[in-house]
């Protein structure tokens, strides 16, 4: 549907940004591009929209334009986890996107409504809405993760937590004593939210390449996604390190669980021959997660230099040198960057 709505109207032509005429244009199988039929170029149909680079279903987030355009006010989180079957940590992620969207206007919402009516003159209607789930403690957890990543822990307020909790003040201090439990909480979910996900990555029936592949999207935060959420956390977490020893042993849980995902990806790629790694995987896997966190660092600080898109770049460049595989084949879009 991206392809004929903002590419070919005809479904199969389209202009060629390398030709620079009209060209005939075929599906690339098992990706997300077209590739004109004279000289090769990919073009990627959602690169045009505000969910370019997203790893999540076009589809699941049509479904979740029409629940927030249908919704008067905002439209919680856990409502779109109930009705698309994804979890918060996804569900989050999204709508906080489609509402940044509808709040800035332009060129984004207009398209965003377009995509919309299309979908609908599809046959595609508004998902059922799901009660929303869980107990009272997991809502303030999620607004926990929400607000203080948003403001910072020094300019949150327990009201501030309540209101997007849908919660009395008087709950957030049943369930914890000071804002900095309230953000270990936090914290504590976004890890285990993201676990959740890689767990789901490793059970998924695709190749080695693919895994990685997908394993650098989660390793630096879309700046064009809304998805700073949980890194933001990390740089309030770690200012809390030196004065607070439950900090630390969550960060180091958590980046032990990480350092684990990381090297069965790997591992299952030497271990089906796709890989041939440039020394033992074990220190492999160390030098990607000091790398990754590195430039997704970086990248959420806002570095002038360092875009989320050129650090995955460079990422995808670093783990095909070091796995032993073309880059070609972990980023098809690589090019030299130079900083100044």
């Amino acid at each position: 549907m991206f392809w004929t709505v903002l590419h070919a109207p005809d479904g199969g032509t389209s202009r060629c940004p390398r030709c620079g005429t009209s060209r005939t244009f075929h599906r690339i199988s098992r990706r997300r591009a077209y590739a004109c039929d004279h000289c090769g170029t990919h073009v990627y149909p959602a690169s045009a929209t505000p969910f370019a680079g997203s790893p999540v279903r076009l589809a699941a987030w049509l479904d979740a334009a029409v629940m927030v355009l249908d919704t008067p006010g905002k439209i919680r989180p856990n409502r779109v986890a109930g009705a698309l079957g994804l979890d918060y940590r996804r569900a989050w992620r999204m709508t906080r996107r489609l509402e940044e969207i509808i709040q800035a206007g332009g060129k984004d919402v207009d398209l965003l409504r377009k995509l919309v009516g299309r979908w609908r003159e599809q046959g595609h209607s508004r998902p059922d809405r799901a009660p929303d789930p869980g107990s009272p403690e997991d809502r303030i957890r999620i607004a926990a993760c929400r607000i203080m990543a948003q403001r910072g822990i020094e300019a949150t307020r327990i009201s501030d937590i309540a209101r997007e909790a849908g919660v009395s003040n008087a709950s957030i201090h049943y369930y914890f004593r000071s804002k900095d439990e309230a953000l270990l909480a936090a914290f504590r979910w976004a890890g285990d939210q993201l676990h959740e996900t890689l767990r789901r990555l490793r059970d998924e029936n695709v190749g080695a390449i693919e895994h990685v592949r997908r394993l650098l999207e989660l390793s630096v935060p879309d700046d064009q996604g809304g998805v700073h959420e949980e890194y933001l956390l990390w740089l309030e977490a770690w200012g809390r390190v030196r004065r607070h020893p439950a900090f630390l042993d969550e960060c180091a849980r958590m980046s032990k669980r990480w350092a684990d995902a990381v090297l069965d990806v790997f591992r299952a790629g030497v271990e089906d021959g796709t890989f041939t790694p440039v020394t033992l995987i074990e220190e492999v896997c160390e030098r990607y997660v000091a790398i990754s966190e590195s430039l997704a660092l970086r990248a959420t600080l806002g570095y002038s230099h360092m875009t989320a898109r050129t650090a995955r770049h460079l990422l995808a460049r670093f783990t095909a040198e070091q796995l032993g595989v073309p880059i070609s084949r972990l980023d098809p879009d690589n090019r030299q960057w130079r900083f100044t």
